[in-house]
């Protein structure tokens, strides 16, 4: 479930800030073809981020997105032990 976005954010995920929470990370991602969500969460668990080669998703118009890199990181929850939700960043995206 995603909880905030960016201005930049809402405009490539076609959403409001309303809609964040009914998007979740394999919806954004399963689009790519570059990307195994088997192999993602280990590597955020091991390292903390995963860095993702470029691939492309959908909007929620189902418009597809493309990207030349995207990083995923786990956000600590204030009592430091466990993983409050991940975060998004995609470098360099366009509509195609």
């Amino acid at each position: 479930m995603c909880i905030y976005a960016n201005h930049a954010g809402l405009t490539m995920l076609e959403t409001t800030i309303d809609n964040l929470q009914s998007i979740t990370v394999d919806s954004l991602l399963d689009g790519s073809n570059n990307v195994s969500l088997d192999v993602v969460p280990p590597t955020i668990m091991q390292q903390g981020y995963a860095i993702l080669p470029p691939g492309y998703c959908l909007s929620l118009m189902n418009r597809c997105v493309s990207y030349e890199q995207a990083v995923v990181w786990a956000v600590q929850a204030p009592d430091g032990g466990s993983i409050h939700c991940l975060a998004l960043a995609f470098i360099n995206w366009s509509f195609i």
